[in-house]
Parts: structure tokens; C-alpha cells; sequence
């Protein structure tokens, strides 16, 4: 099974970044790797003259050439040759192989973690930097199970790589024990090795196909949840519950089915592999005995090496098949961060953060959503200090309006200026963190008043955070709650009425000073008297703060400085 052009793409793109993020832990635990591979090819080769001097061979009469080197070589140094200075060795060599093994796995537990929330927080920061446009169109669940679940499924092919490597590494050390001890035996090896393989690719493309349906079933299940959690209420008023929990309880089971498969799939290449080492290696032990006559210490030796090499090779199959099983999941994340760095905004960021001033003007602007022409040279101005009310129909492009002041989007044509200055990405960072921005459903933490509040300036003292609330008309509502301002106010402020989130999310938008207020429809679900209170915050606020209100209400009408009407994205009148 070979992987597709466009994997192989993506692999060598994870390579580099691995690289370039944990280059010097990667070539450590390579370097361990050879370590631990050295290390117990020495190991195994000490068994010979061990089981030589143990004597239990003594019959055949003679012992091996690799034991008369090493006995040789002891008596050279001066070490004595006896028996326990070879069990002190290969004592000392298990050890250390061991150790070295041990440190390696930890290295590469260091590697895979780091690197999994490298690419985790890379697209995170992609994401939050992209264009509002471009993150309006994507499907939420499909990008939380990427960033989640994705993620970390693509982590596990960093460690099939390394695991992978390092049974390679091995792989060849016994190999190259094998050659010095007999050249037949280990041609024998390596073929048997290559036989097997070549049974196990038989099941890769299957794994594949799993990793894919598993990454679809997977997508579906964290679809449905966020949107059931999203639309409760609605689905419980509809007695329609039943839907979301009867999809979910599908899509889990299916998703079990997958996971079975491939469990399936690694029992079955275990079995093939293990029926094939048994296979192999009775054919081994008879060409050892009856045509080569190998030394009996030897033979037992190689058929240790024999029986540590295979499991090798099985590693080597399972973690090519996990590595393709786990591709879709990497492919899901580089096609997202790819997609979120194609529309990135770059904008200039500073944190020394001077305000602009309230001036807004559009000039001949000019907007479309694909082929569909919402302004076409529209020019209008909003003064310092002053309410500019914007209102019209449904689908009349106040809401678009709104954007475009932010920032959010970019105008076809024309061009939209803060205090003489043309809104681009040079200055987009600084206009935003000059407004205080609230929506008809305004959004708050489950979490108390106060952590809600500072938000929007988190070094806001105690006296800032009253007086927001004070201008915002929601103090004497905050001091009538039992906690205060460590009210927890629950899921997207589910513990207060309409009115209360709203006087909180004008509040939460004041406690910065912002130098113009916008707000979206704000009132437009309040009932009469909530609106009043948040007309009469408005009304205390007149003259010191430019305000732009999207609202058909009368009474903020009232209180406007200048009313514009859209009607085809045109203004019809302004007064």
C-alpha cells in the first residue's frame, strides 16, 4: 500500500516541522536508538562464550571461534576468563542496554507530547488570526474534533516513526550479529524477514480505508453533540431530544465497528506473522542442523537472535499499518492549518495600545457576498461623540454594516476611514481594542461578574469595574445579588434574565473606555422595560462616546443624533 501523493506531501511537511520544533531530541533519541542497539547485539554475542564455559556443550568437543577470541582477548587484558567475569559482562551490558532504553522511551514520550501540542497551539493561533469571513463559514464541531481528537490521533504517527526507527535500528544490529556468526543464517534471516513483510502488506490498504471511515464516523459523533448542546432548549420544546440521542447512539456504534475492525486487522497480521515465525524458524533450525552443522552455543545463540528478530518485523508491520491508519487524521489537521494561514488577517499587533478616536467615515464602499451585491458605492459618515442609529429590514446589510466598521470584512471597493485614516491591517488591531461591541446575544462565561467584566481589561480595578456597571445602569442589580460581583451567572449567562446579560455585556464593554459603542441589535429581544433601562445607560453616555446602534427601536430612534435607513444595501434615508 503507498501512500497518496498528497500524504506523502503532508508527511514530509511533518517532518520538517518535527525537525525544526525538536530537531535536537530527534537526533538524540536516534543516537539512543544505535546506543540501545549496540548494546544488546553485545549482549547476545557474550551468550556464546557463556553457554561455551557453562560447559553444557563440552561433547561436541570444541569451543566456538567467537568464545576463543573473547577468552583471548580477557587473557590480553589481564582480566580473568572464568565464567563470572563473562556473567559481570553481560550483567553490566543488559544494564546499560536497559538504561539506555528506558531514557529513549522517555525522550520519545517528550518528543510526541511536545510536538502534539506544537501542533495544537499552531493551529489555535492560525485559527484565532484568521479572517472573521472565512471562520464564519466553517462548521464548528468538524474544527473542535480536529483541533481535540485529530490532533492527537496525529501525534501517533510521530510515535509509530520513532518506534518504527527504532525496530529498524535493532532489525540491523541483529542482522550484522547474524553476518559475523554465520553469513548463511543470516541471509536465511533477512529473507524470511522480507517474506514476512511482504504477507503484511496484504493488510495495509484496509487500514487505511479504516483510518478514513473511523475519522468520518468520529466527525459525526462531536457534530452531533454540539449541535444537541447548542440547541437544547429548542430540541426539548419540540420533544425532539430523541433525534440527537437516536443519530449519536448511530454514529458511536458505527464508530465501534471501526475500532473493532481495526483491532481485527492487527489480531489477524499478529497471527499471519507468528504463524509465518514459526514457520521460518523450524526451517532455520533444520538447515542449521543437518546441512550446516553450526556449533551448538552458536546455534542456540542464533536462534535467540532469531526469535527477537521477527517480533521486529511484526513491530515494523503494526506501525506502518497505525502510521496509515492515522494519516486521515493528520491530513485533517495540516488541510486546516493550511486553509486558516491562507486566510490569516496580519494584522500589526501592539500592546502599547494608543486609542482612536470615534470618527468613522464609509466612502463609495462597495461590499458582496460571492455574487451577490449587498452595497454598491455607499458613503456615509458617523461623528465624534454623536448616535448614529442604523436600521432597515432583514437582510438589508445592517448587521454587514456593523462588520465592516470593525473590520471584519474588507469593502470590494471604496474605502472606510478612522479619524482620516484608511482601516487596514496596520491600524484594524488598534481600532478594535478602541470599541466596546455588543450583540443581541450577548455571551457570557459561566463564570462570576467579575471575571465576566474584566474580560475586556483584565488589570481593571474595583472602582473601573462599579463604574461600568454604574454607567451601564446593572449596579443596584449587582449589589442585589447575594455574592455580588462573584455571582456565577452559568452557562452563557443562563442564571439571569434577558435584560440583566445585556446590562452586563454593555457593562463588560465599558469597563475598557472604549472610544466608540457598538451595538448590534441589542434590545431588539428585551422587553419594554429592559429596554428602557439600557436607553437610559445610553441616554447618560450621550456626548461622551461615539455610539453606532443597529435597532428599529423608536425610542433609541429619539435619542439618535442622525437615523440612517438601509433598503438593497442603499441608504433610503437618513435624518
Amino acid at each position: 500500500m503507498k501512500l497518496q501523493h498528497k500524504d506523502r506531501k503532508f508527511l514530509i511537511r511533518l517532518s520538517k516541522d518535527l525537525f525544526n520544533f525538536s530537531g535536537k531530541k530527534v537526533i538524540l533519541s536516534f543516537v539512543l536508538q544505535i546506543l540501545t542497539g549496540f548494546t544488546q547485539g553485545i549482549g547476545i554475542l557474550l551468550l556464546i562464550p557463556l553457554l561455551s564455559l557453562v560447559g553444557i556443550f563440552d561433547k561436541q568437543g570444541k569451543s566456538s571461534v567467537f568464545t576463543v577470541k573473547v577468552v583471548s582477548f580477557l587473557h590480553k587484558t589481564g582480566i580473568p576468563g572464568g565464567i563470572m567475569t563473562i556473567l559481570l559482562f553481560y550483567i553490566v551490558i543488559v544494564a546499560l542496554s536497559a538504561s539506555l532504553n528506558n531514557y529513549q522511551s522517555i525522550v520519545n514520550a517528550k518528543i510526541q507530547q511536545r510536538f502534539v501540542r506544537f501542533l495544537k497551539d499552531k493551529l489555535y493561533i492560525s485559527l484565532g488570526h484568521s479572517q472573521w469571513l472565512f471562520a464564519s463559514q466553517l462548521r464548528m464541531s468538524d474544527v473542535a474534533h480536529v483541533i481535540t481528537s485529530e490532533v492527537q490521533r496525529a501525534g501517533q504517527v510521530i510515535f509509530q516513526v520513532l518506534r518504527s526507527s527504532s525496530a529498524l535500528i535493532t532489525m540491523m544490529v541483529y542482522l550484522a550479529v547474524a553476518f559475523l556468526m554465520s553469513p548463511a543464517m543470516a541471509s536465511l534471516s533477512l529473507f524470511g524477514a522480507v517474506i514476512l513483510l511482504i504477507i503484511g502488506q496484504q493488510k495495509n490498504r484496509a487500514a487505511s480505508q479504516l483510518g478514513k471511515s473511523s475519522q468520518h464516523s468520529a466527525k459525526k459523533v462531536y457534530q452531533v453533540v454540539l449541535e444537541h448542546l447548542s440547541g437544547m432548549k429548542v430540541a426539548k420544546s419540540f420533544a425532539e431530544e430523541d433525534r440527537y440521542i437516536d443519530e449519536f447512539i448511530m454514529h458511536t456504534e458505527d464508530l465501534e465497528k471501526r475500532k473493532i475492525d481495526y483491532a481485527r486487522l492487527a489480531a489477524r497480521t499478529s497471527f499471519m506473522f507468528s504463524l509465518g515465525t514459526v514457520v521460518i524458524l523450524s526451517l532455520y533450525v533444520y538447515l542449521a542442523i543437518e546441512i550446516l552443522e553450526i556449533h551448538a552455543s552458536t546455534l542456540l545463540v542464533l536462534i535467540y537472535l532469531f526469535s527477537r528478530l521477527l517480533p521486529k518485523v511484526a513491530s515494523v508491520q503494526s506501525s506502518y499499518q497505525s502510521i496509515l491508519q492515522s494519516i486521515p487524521a493528520f491530513t485533517a489537521v495540516m488541510e486546516l492549518q493550511k486553509e486558516c494561514d491562507l486566510h490569516g488577517e496580519n494584522l500589526t499587533r501592539n500592546d502599547n495600545m494608543v486609542h482612536l478616536g470615534g470618527s468613522v467615515e464609509f466612502r463609495d464602499v462597495s461590499f458582496s457576498y460571492s455574487a451577490q451585491v449587498l452595497f454598491e458605492h455607499l458613503s456615509l459618515s458617523m461623528p465624534v461623540n454623536g448616535i448614529t442609529c442604523i436600521t432597515g429590514k432583514s437582510g438589508s446589510g445592517k448587521t454587514t454594516l456593523a462588520d465592516l466598521i470593525l473590520g471584519l470584512l474588507k469593502p470590494a471597493a471604496g474605502e472606510i476611514l478612522v479619524d482620516n485614516q484608511p482601516l487596514n491591517e496596520s491600524i484594524i488591531y488598534q481600532w478594535r481594542k478602541s470599541i466596546g461591541y455588543v450583540t443581541q446575544e450577548s455571551f457570557l462565561f459561566n463564570d462570576t461578574i467579575r471575571n465576566n467584566l474584566i474580560w475586556t481589561k483584565p488589570d481593571a480595578t474595583e472602582d473601573e469595574l462599579w463604574e461600568a456597571l454604574q454607567k451601564a445602569s446593572a449596579d443596584e442589580m449587582v449589589r442585589n445579588f447575594e455574592s455580588g460581583l462573584e455571582t456565577i451567572v452559568g452557562d452563557r449567562g443562563a442564571q439571569l434574565s434577558g435584560g440583566e446579560r445585556q446590562r452586563l455585556a454593555l457593562a463588560r464593554a465599558l469597563v475598557r473606555k472604549p472610544t466608540m459603542l457598538l451595538l448590534d441589535e441589542a434590545t431588539n429581544a428585551l422587553d419594554p422595560g429592559n429596554e428602557m433601562k439600557i436607553i437610559e445607560a445610553l441616554e447618560k453616555l450621550k456626548g461622551t462616546i461615539t455610539m453606532v446602534i443597529i435597532s428599529h427601536s423608536r425610542e433609541i430612534h429619539r435619542i439618535a443624533d442622525q437615523v440612517i435607513r438601509l433598503e438593497n444595501g442603499r441608504i433610503s434615508h437618513a435624518g
